[in-house]
């Protein structure tokens, strides 16, 4: 019996780390790291982000920014995705299915609501929808007289509503839409929703 004892940690173990894998459990663990201030177990569940991990200490160094963050991540879990370039499968009830939609859809979508609030002049809603750096560096109303102050804005709106109709590039959490010379809309995935990082 002894030796039989490594054999079937060995396989507990390979259980648990195949576990792990699913995309619940992983938001779980990771929810769980951050209400119990673990923020570093709690970013190596992360890709990164896009500020690294000094200021993802410092974001989550409030106990009150880890606990609203963790209920958000529980709350998301039931309506999980999980996306590559070729396919998005989304979670309903238990089971996942297939999206059947092409994978340029839904950064092409955040991007015409993003030019559509603009437009419309709805500075909140526009500035949710830009990626973390650029919603850290703004306020609504700094967006509104940036927008009102730069004399090619709107020369830019129209070139990133004209790349609405060209092909969309989607990589690894980030989609370009081209605009020629080497320029392009650029969005990148966050927290599951594709976000607006440039313009040009």
């Amino acid at each position: 019996m002894p030796r039989l004892a490594p054999l079937s940690l060995l396989l507990l173990g390979t259980a648990c780390a195949t576990a792990s894998r699913e995309p619940a459990s992983v938001a779980e663990a990771y929810a769980k790291a951050l209400e119990e201030n673990r923020l570093s177990d709690a970013y190596r569940l992360t890709t990164g982000g896009p500020e690294g991990e000094v200021a993802f200490l410092d974001e989550y160094s409030d106990e009150k920014a880890r606990r609203e963050r963790a209920a958000a991540v529980r709350t998301g879990t039931g309506v999980l995705e999980a996306r590559a370039p070729s396919v998005t499968l989304a979670r309903q009830g238990e089971d996942w299915r297939v999206v059947e939609s092409r994978p340029a859809d839904v950064p092409r979508a955040a991007l015409r609501k993003f030019l559509d609030e603009v437009e419309s002049r709805d500075w909140k809603g526009a500035w949710g929808l830009l990626a973390s750096p650029l919603r850290a560096r703004y306020t609504p109303e700094r967006l509104r007289e940036d927008f009102e102050r730069e004399p090619l804005a709107k020369e830019r709106l129209r070139r990133a509503r004209l790349s609405l109709n060209t092909h969309v590039r989607v990589a690894a959490g980030e989609a370009l839409f081209p605009l020629g010379e080497e320029r392009a809309v650029r969005l990148v995935l966050e927290d599951g929703e594709y976000r607006v990082a440039a313009i040009e």
